[in-house]
């Protein structure tokens, strides 16, 4: 159910539910900001789409995220308040087991754990040849698993409704926005501060479509691997993050050529190809998902500021770092936007 306002003034104006815009509202209904919130609900939305994946050490280099040390464990406390809030299960904290590809990758890893030592949760695990393809060995990051974004995205839905936030269920076009005296106006909505939380549709077209992006397809599978023991998160070259009941979801691609938000035929045997590399059990395909990650630099966040319209901003860039970062940068700019810091940390913003 949504709100429908006829025509109303808010303080601040979010278009996009997804990890950015969640966030960012929730920061602002704290501080107690009449807002509301523009979302078209697709299911293909990146964060709608997304497997919710914390991977401590990630990459080839088996490097933290961005900020990582200082944000993650704000950030899941954020995600802790919430579930004692909604009496619902959101984060499902789990080892992840990265496997080796090679004798190589095992020594650069032997060389910099040392420095890596707080997210290695143990550097010789068991490891099942005949449940993961392992033979070079590979080591579990310590603080992982998997945030649940569909039920956080309908969490922070049903706790903005009930503070009062008027949620509108619709698309947005920014062709329709307008200056006035008071802000913006979209529509019938007037506020002071329009904030795009749009992800890749945002940069595409759109006020900050000129702003240099990388955005990426990525295509899942959800698989069912009933012989799998589903104790730890699998990972190298790609994922397999375990739900329940035998089912894993499994991914992902990476895709700059085609945007479009639809699951195809190459990105479905990319996957399994992926799935094949970490398993040799025998499995079944359930469902085959995509969305578009928003990259701008390296999954680092970005917010801007529109030269044309005083009042209109955006905050974008999550890549696949949404979970850990976007909390904390919500909070950081939320703080900004309601005068009580008086700049913004000069890494979010683009020189």
């Amino acid at each position: 159910m949504s709100s429908d306002p006829q025509s109303a003034s808010y303080d601040v104006l979010i278009v996009g539910q997804g990890l950015a815009g969640a966030a960012l509202a929730m920061a602002l209904m704290k501080r107690g900001k009449r807002l509301a919130v523009v979302d078209d609900g697709s299911a293909t939305a990146a964060s709608r789409v997304a497997a919710g994946l914390v991977t401590t050490l990630a990459g080839k280099g088996m490097n933290p995220a961005w900020r990582q040390a200082e944000y993650w464990p704000r950030s899941l406390a954020y995600y802790r308040a919430l579930e004692e809030a909604s009496g619902q299960t959101l984060f499902h904290a789990q080892p992840v087991l990265r496997l080796f590809g090679d004798d190589k990758e095992a020594a650069k890893f032997a060389r910099k754990k040392a420095q890596v030592a707080d997210w290695v949760g143990s550097d010789a695990p068991q490891i099942d040849l005949a449940q993961v393809h392992g033979g070079f060995g590979g080591f579990e990051m310590a603080q992982g698993g998997r945030l649940d974004t569909q039920v956080y995205l309908a969490v922070v839905r049903e706790q903005l409704m009930k503070a009062g936030v008027d949620c509108v269920d619709t698309a947005f076009d920014s062709a329709e926005l307008q200056s006035t005296d008071a802000g913006l106006r979209w529509r019938d909505l007037e506020a002071k501060q329009v904030i795009l939380c749009q992800g890749a549709r945002g940069l595409r077209s759109g006020p900050f479509s000129d702003m240099e992006h990388r955005c990426a397809k990525g295509e899942m599978l959800t698989v069912r691997v009933p012989e799998l023991e589903q104790q730890r998160i699998i990972n190298r070259n790609g994922w397999m993050v375990p739900i329940g009941d035998g089912l894993w979801r499994a991914g992902a691609t990476y895709g700059w050529d085609d945007l479009e938000p639809n699951p195809t035929e190459s990105g479905r045997a990319g996957v399994l190809k992926k799935v094949a590399e970490l398993t040799p059990l025998a499995f079944d395909i359930v469902s085959h998902d995509a969305g578009v990650r928003p990259i701008i630099r390296k999954s680092q966040p970005v917010i801007a500021f529109s030269e044309d319209y005083p009042g209109l901003s955006c905050f974008n860039g999550l890549g696949s770092k949404g979970v850990i970062t976007a909390p904390c940068v919500a909070e950081q700019f939320a703080a900004f936007l309601c005068g009580e810091i008086d700049a913004l940390d000069p890494d979010l913003l683009l020189s």
